[in-house]
């Protein structure tokens, strides 16, 4: 099947709808393989691990891969099949190449016997090629022509219907291999499908925890009024406002909550960081967050109580008293 790839690819190609087609040696975004290479260092040729794989001319183009110094891999440059690397800004910062292009990396050649003295001849941007989970490694890209994993780039109009023609013209080439195919966002999106689960679910169950919460704060204050029914008639009769009233009966409920905030905010505070600290890349637990929710929490809690409370608050005072 690699062998028949540059038929497939002139027929892509051919569409309109189909800018670029590339191919490599493995997914992105996947991983890639690890291999130990002597590289040019200050201290002359070392031995280190590094992620590498194997791609063609267009696979640089075709995935939108920016270059920062040098040049991609060219296809009328016989030299860049065993000769030419490129690398990522985070090789090059780890083994101190202030200036990495023309630096050596030391080969074996496609016998596995030769050694090859390859060269630098460009320096990509970093890019995520061990998933968004992990943080960016050192990473070098060897041209080789054909390989078995394509990428295609289309233009927005039509997809599906490029996708069609890029099927018809597969089971030309392949006619006994069966045609699948992914988006590069979709698998991209794959990787987070988990922890977009626990967030709608975690969701779902913080509404519900906080309905649940203003149903019992909606019936202790019914009870809280009730119980203070001749209290409140008294004070209305002495000169107490409305608003005298709905703060008296607000008070008791909005210590309660502060309580429960100072308590809970440690703890919140605790267990999100370390869950946090799963993530490579990650946001940062400002004090602002913390804030907010404490004020919505506290809104939520008057919210819920203040209809009690407003009510208890404009009741005739000679109803509240005959009634006790």
């Amino acid at each position: 099947m690699v062998e028949k790839y540059p038929v497939l690819k002139q027929a892509l190609l051919d569409n309109p709808d189909i800018l670029n087609v590339g191919s490599t040696n493995t997914r992105v975004g996947e991983g890639s393989g690890k291999v130990i290479f002597s590289v040019e260092t200050d201290d002359g040729m070392q031995q280190r691990g590094i992620n590498f794989a194997v791609v063609d001319h267009d696979f640089i183009e075709t995935l939108g891969i920016n270059m920062i110094e040098g040049r991609d891999f060219q296809e009328d440059m016989p030299s860049d099949t065993m000769l030419g690397v490129l690398v990522n800004e985070t090789m090059a910062k780890r083994l101190n190449w202030d200036q990495p292009l023309g630096k050596k990396v030391q080969m074996q050649g496609r016998d596995g016997r030769e050694i090859i003295m390859a060269t630098v001849v460009g320096l990509m941007k970093d890019f995520h090629q061990t998933g968004l989970y992990n943080e960016i490694e050192t990473f070098m890209l060897i041209y080789r022509v054909n390989n078995r994993v394509v990428y295609a780039k289309l233009k927005d109009d039509e997809v599906q219907g490029t996708i069609r023609y890029i099927e018809d013209k597969w089971n030309e080439v392949f006619p006994d291999q069966p045609f699948e195919y992914s988006f590069l966002s979709d698998r991209f999106s794959e990787q987070f499908g988990a922890d977009e689960k626990r967030g709608f679910i975690f969701t779902l169950f913080t509404v519900l925890a906080i309905l649940i919460a203003c149903l019992g704060l909606f019936g202790l204050a019914s009870f809280t009024v009730e119980q203070r029914t001749k209290e409140i008639g008294i004070r209305k009769v002495v000169g107490a406002t409305e608003g005298t009233v709905v703060r008296l009966i607000s008070k008791e409920f909005l210590i309660l909550i502060s309580v429960a905030i100072i308590i809970a905010f440690p703890l919140t505070f605790y267990f999100m960081r370390d869950w946090l600290q799963q993530f490579v890349y990650r946001t940062n637990l400002g004090l602002f967050v913390f804030i907010l929710a404490g004020l919505i929490t506290i809104a939520i809690t008057f919210i819920t109580i203040s209809f009690q409370a407003w009510k208890a608050a404009n009741t005739n005072p000679a109803e509240s008293l005959r009634i006790e």
